[in-house]
């Protein structure tokens, strides 16, 4: 077992049953047909590829397409990771010339795919890219049967067997019939290190709300990372504040704590209110309908979400992305402060704000909406520091902070990414023209302290 300061795909398995800790199937919904290159990523420790390649799935008819398409793509999850240490962005792969045949029951689709792959900076990307994928999406519980062991061998239950596929170790003899093998054409993808979050839209009824959650890591006890870093934050969050006050709530079933820290902060020239609810939850994907009602009002007008603590498998990540309310024109930044959620993180937030705002004015469903998520496991002894991160921006965006300097702030090794700013306008203001007799003085921008 790992250092338990990590925070590893098994969300610590030993401290939860297995069937209650797998998150086996990523789903999403159909996402516009857009080419990847319309995006841009943002990210220090990683340089980000664009892999393009013709791919083929077979499924039940009553599969959705996506849902079979990113099921089958789950896999080059481990094949990129025990390969070259990459990651892809499985759950938001954009997909285009979809076309399907059927045969009674069955389905076969074949599609094009556009991938964005956070690459190891530093070593040499490849100029093509071979994935090796099971060939029928139906029949995956059999592939894992067979497979696992000679390729790779599943540490987190068999139904999770995709986490740990290492298609190139030696034991490891594909049958043709079982696996697809298409070859990406490997690109550039476009970076906007130099992209701002939309501090204006942030401010814009003058207040700044956040909701920082925190998940038990192994045990719900009080000594547990959930619990201490959740308290670590609520200190250092409240040390940038004046007249900062921290009310205790009501626990409930779900929300083993629920406390509320409000005070001010200068903003524009003006004292303005700021508030953040930390809650310390076991799970979100299991979260019961006291946890809705909370995070329903809040998520109404939070302007920072700040998730910490396990995905899960991408189950706990998932599930947020499906709760909470989604206020038309709203913006929002989310962390999600786990494991590897760039790779598993689904389209959920996207669809559910493109559906609000329209599809003619928030085509990718990004324009209200950054996301921050690790290409790689994060650590639970990085948990406050990380939050601590975003919200220090928020709170300080007189003096604003871009987001290759926010992630170039978090650990190295969580290789943080963001996506979803590539439609950002804020601009920060570099100088302030004066006139004075006639003649005018530039006054540079004011250095953060």
């Amino acid at each position: 077992m790992r250092h338990p300061s990590v925070l590893p795909a098994t969300l610590v398995l030993a401290a939860v049953p297995a069937s209650l800790a797998s998150c086996s199937r990523v789903s999403s919904e159909a996402a516009p047909p857009t080419g990847a290159s319309a995006g841009a990523i943002t990210t220090r420790e990683a340089e980000i590829l664009d892999f393009q390649f013709d791919g083929e799935v077979v499924a039940d008819a009553s599969t959705d397409v996506r849902d079979a398409v990113v099921q089958q793509l789950l896999y080059a999850f481990g094949g990129l990771r025990t390969s070259s240490d990459a990651s892809g962005q499985i759950g938001n792969v954009v997909l285009s010339d979809v076309t399907e045949s059927r045969d009674g029951d069955r389905r076969r689709v074949a599609y094009r795919a556009s991938l964005p792959v956070a690459w190891p900076r530093g070593a040499a990307p490849p100029t093509s890219y071979t994935l090796v994928l099971p060939r029928d999406a139906g029949a995956l519980a059999a592939f894992d049967e067979r497979y696992d062991g000679p390729c790779g061998r599943s540490e987190h239950g068999r139904e999770n067997f995709w986490h740990d596929f290492r298609p190139g170790a030696a034991t490891c003899l594909l049958a043709d019939a079982d696996v697809v093998r298409p070859v990406a054409a490997v690109g550039t993808y476009a970076e906007a290190e130099r992209r701002y979050p939309e501090y204006g839209l942030m401010w814009a009824d003058y207040r700044l709300d956040v909701i920082a959650l925190f998940t038990i890591i192994a045990a719900n006890e009080p000594d547990d990372w959930g619990y201490t870093e959740a308290q670590r934050f609520l200190d250092d969050a409240a040390g940038a504040l004046e007249g900062a006050s921290v009310r205790e709530n009501r626990a409930t079933s779900s929300i083993l704590r629920d406390a509320t820290l409000t005070g001010r902060v200068m903003n524009g020239g003006r004292l303005r209110d700021v508030r953040v609810d930390a809650l310390v939850v076991e799970s979100i994907d299991e979260a019961g309908a006291d946890f809705d009602e909370r995070y329903d009002a809040l998520s109404e007008r939070a302007d920072l979400v700040l998730f910490n603590g396990h995905a899960r498998l991408g189950a706990n990540t998932n599930a947020l992305g499906r709760k909470g309310t989604v206020a038309p024109g709203k913006y929002q930044l989310v962390l999600l402060n786990a494991c590897d959620t760039f790779a598993l993180v689904d389209a959920s937030m996207t669809d559910r704000r493109r559906a609000v705002n329209g599809a003619a004015s928030d085509p990718r469903g990004t324009k209200f909406l950054d996301v921050i998520s690790n290409a790689r496991p994060g650590y639970a002894s990085n948990l406050a520091n990380v939050a601590g991160v975003v919200y220090g921006a928020a709170v300080g965006s007189d003096w604003p902070t871009s987001y290759g300097e926010i992630v170039g702030a978090m650990p190295a090794i969580h290789v943080a990414v963001v996506y979803g700013e590539e439609d950002n306008a804020f601009t920060p203001l570099r100088a302030l023209p004066i006139v004075f007799e006639e003649r005018t003085l530039v006054v540079p921008r004011r250095e953060r302290p």
